[in-house]
């Protein structure tokens, strides 16, 4: 592609908003891939927009008319959690002709449980117990769906029989779910930026995630909890910003600079750009990661105006979204863009 005049381009949800201030910040035009249903709420966002394409569904992504259009604008797409929820991976990785920035066979491995395993073993983090088999759970586990539903119809069980009762109620098959050991503690979130272009490894923010009846039933008394007894949902509607005890960072860099690596090794090139380690602090406060995304998260919203870590890097504001649009522009002027996009 040309390093002329791009266009940052995105689907319009999710970290929509963050990407294209960010883009705007560094100078570039934008392009966003809007639900038709969605006009009114991007609409009063206009400023950061220069150029609107309509689609019933974000499927419509990946279609010929689509693909001309972003491609005649000169556009980079920047991937996130709606692009890996609702286009085909197979379709991006072979039959996206629009560049992408970042590596996008490592979505793959996000959305496939056992190759997101392998990857965090390769990378010697601490993770939890996963279960194969319903019949192996003796202990409290978290039962998750697949995609990027933002935690929808996961749920905490222990015994058996009662995952394959929510399973039913749910039309949802056995061999479909990942459990998990469920890890009580303190959740956080760790937002990094990999430079290809310098080698560096940035932390951009951090984030724990507010869940639904997850979080709000600690507003009921315990009388009231046991007679209800409530459905949880982890259904996520915001996130709440976290800074990390300082000498609890050593570990959360070991965990990136090894996610980095085992990448790089697994899935060359590797990370570019954004990515996400997710995970909890047990009562002995070990860390273990039990997820990670392989682009920007919606936890990286808090800080369109920057964080406290990006505060310690950079002299002015930097979102992740910003950042993603300076590598971008660096990489333009350098005549390096091949290093960014696939």
């Amino acid at each position: 592609m040309s390093s002329s005049k791009i266009v940052i381009a995105t689907l319009g949800s999710h970290s929509a908003l963050q990407i294209l201030k960010g883009a705007k910040d560094e100078g570039f035009r934008t392009a966003l891939v809007c639900l038709k249903r969605r006009l009114g709420l991007y609409s009063r966002f206009k400023k950061l927009i220069d150029e609107m394409i309509l689609v019933d569904s974000f499927a419509e992504v990946v279609s010929p008319e689509v693909q001309e259009r972003l491609l005649s604008l000169n556009a980079v797409l920047i991937p996130h959690g709606s692009l890996v929820e609702y286009v085909d991976l197979e379709t991006i990785e072979k039959r996206f002709k629009v560049p992408i920035f970042g590596n996008k066979y490592i979505l793959r491995w996000e959305a496939d449980r056992a190759l997101k395993e392998r990857l965090l073993r390769e990378a010697g983090a601490r993770t939890p117990r996963v279960y194969s088999s319903i019949d192996e759970v003796d202990k409290t586990v978290i039962v998750k769906l697949p995609g990027a539903k933002g935690g929808r119809g996961y749920f905490i069980a222990s015994r058996s029989s009662e995952i394959r009762r929510r399973l039913e109620a749910l039309k949802v098959s056995e061999d479909q779910v990942f459990i998990q050991e469920y890890v009580l503690g303190v959740t956080a979130y760790a937002h990094f930026f990999y430079s290809p272009l310098s080698g560096e490894l940035e932390l951009i923010g951090m984030d724990r995630r507010y869940e639904t009846n997850a979080d709000g039933l600690g507003r009921l008394p315990a009388s009231v909890q046991l007679e209800a007894r409530p459905e949880l949902s982890f259904l996520v509607v915001g996130n709440i910003p976290v800074v990390l005890r300082e000498s609890l960072l050593e570990e959360v860099f070991r965990v990136g600079d090894g996610l980095v690596e085992a990448s790089k090794k697994l899935v060359p090139p590797g990370f570019i750009g954004p990515f996400c380690i997710e995970g909890a602090y047990d009562g002995e406060g070990n860390f273990y990661v039990f997820e990670f995304s392989a682009r920007i998260v919606a936890g990286t919203n808090i800080y369109v105006y920057g964080s406290p870590y990006t505060w310690l890097i950079y002299d002015e504001p930097m979102s992740m979204g910003r950042r993603i649009a300076r590598e971008i522009k660096r990489a333009s002027e350098e005549g390096r863009l091949e290093a960014l996009i696939t």
